[in-house]
């Protein structure tokens, strides 16, 4: 993922169709649920109440994010076969995928909320580094291969702005 162009409506940026794939997968395959946010509240009841209000705003924010995604990433089955898309245009050996900035912001808070959902799963390990020994049918894979995907694309929209 390079970024391609910068101007005061948002940014283009390159991505090789495998990137595209990395990002589709990452988007389109289900979560799960995070741990749910602790407030502080003198009665349990609204405690309970707030916490579960504030869990259901949630999901529902992080659902409308990750389907603004896939269709902004064209998940369309005819994203392939045209020339042209919602996201952006077809070039021959890749995609460019346009940003606006509120689109960036989501598709950072997007690739967190992945990040930390992978990292919760695995015990929020310190340092979050995929173990050298994982064997490869290990029922953490999945979430360590969430958390480095996720960390690597967030990182490159965070690094590549801020050089302009």
């Amino acid at each position: 993922m390079k970024l391609h162009a910068c101007d005061d409506e948002g940014t283009s940026w390159f991505l090789t169709p495998g990137e595209r794939n990395l990002l589709l997968t990452l988007f389109s395959r289900p979560i799960d649920p995070r741990q749910r946010a602790r407030l502080s509240r003198t009665s349990e009841a609204l405690e309970e109440q707030c916490q579960s209000d504030l869990a259901g705003e949630l999901e529902n924010h992080r659902s409308e994010v990750r389907s603004r995604l896939v269709v902004l990433l064209g998940a369309a089955a005819t994203a392939t076969t045209t020339t042209q898309t919602p996201s952006g245009t077809r070039e021959d050996s890749g995609w460019i995928l346009r940003l606006t900035p509120e689109d960036r912001e989501s598709f950072l808070q997007a690739l967190n909320e992945l990040r930390l959902g992978a990292w919760e799963q695995l015990g929020r390990p310190d340092p979050p580094e995929v173990p050298a020994d994982l064997p490869l049918n290990s029922p953490n894979t999945l979430h360590w291969w969430n958390l480095e995907i996720a960390s690597r694309f967030q990182g490159r929209l965070i690094s590549e702005e801020s050089l302009e």
